[in-house]
């Protein structure tokens, strides 16, 4: 059963139930594929996704381009039609969190409270990848950085196609073990 994150509502297999506030939502294919990136960045980045990620990760999955253009401005209309209160606040993984105030102390430091790490998906080690971005403080836990890279490199996957079979055969026939 199909469940819209940004209002939880539920609908059927591929699609929104009939009848609901949700019919203009594609069901299934490649058109249903540009909402659901739309609805994980929203939720990964606690606001509305931008046209430039929705299109770039669409791209990245081997999507086409014009249509994450015309299926992001059907979303975003639909996003802006939703009503606000609905909006998940929940913290999880991948699940945006609402704007805190944190102090930093004198030396530097903060303190991550725990449903802002737990949406990050930060482990144990505590490690993030840390920008500056238009003035912004920008951290990436390593978990959510490599889901960004995989998806930015699968559109060079083929089919059926098996990278370390690929390289271990590679090597097996450099060291004449084949």
């Amino acid at each position: 059963m199909a469940v819209d994150v940004l209002d939880g509502t539920r609908g059927g297999p591929g699609g929104p139930a009939p009848g609901s506030a949700l019919t203009g939502r594609p069901r299934s294919g490649r058109t249903a594929r540009v909402w659901e990136i739309a609805d994980e960045i929203t939720r990964e980045q606690g606001r509305r996704a931008e046209r430039g990620e929705v299109r770039a990760r669409v791209l990245a999955e081997g999507g086409n381009g014009n249509t994450a253009n015309t299926q992001y401005q059907r979303w975003k209309e639909h996003y802006a039609a939703r009503p606000r209160a609905r909006a998940p606040t929940a913290a999880g993984p991948g699940r945006g969190v609402p704007p805190q105030t944190l102090r930093v102390a004198p030396d530097g430091r903060f303190v991550i409270p725990l449903e802002i790490r737990r949406a990050m998906q930060l482990g144990a080690d505590g490690q993030v990848s840390v920008r500056v971005e238009a003035g912004e403080l920008r951290l990436v836990s390593q978990a959510v950085a490599l889901r960004r890279v995989q998806a930015r490199l699968r559109r060079y996957r083929k089919p059926g196609e098996s990278v370390v079979d690929q390289f271990l055969a590679e090597r097996r026939a450099m060291w004449g073990e084949e």
